[in-house]
């Protein structure tokens, strides 16, 4: 189980590193006046499913962590 714990935190710390990423990638693009817009502008309809699942599989790692090392 400590691995499937250690396995979720990496992913869940990856998928931050990749929105982190995208994000700074995508307001530089905008700084560009000759670029067209890569991503959409709403905010939610495009970091959210990142950041969420990000968080949501830190969190489950966390827990696995957590109760597994209570045994």
């Amino acid at each position: 189980m400590h691995k499937v714990s250690n396995l979720l935190v990496f992913i869940g710390l990856a998928g931050f590193a990749i929105a982190l990423a995208l994000n700074l990638y995508s307001s530089y693009a905008a700084s560009n006046a000759n670029s067209a817009p890569l991503f959409s502008t709403n905010w939610w309809a495009r970091w959210f499913p990142l950041y969420a699942s990000g968080a949501a599989l830190l969190f489950i790692g966390l827990v696995l962590r957590l109760t597994g090392g209570a045994r």
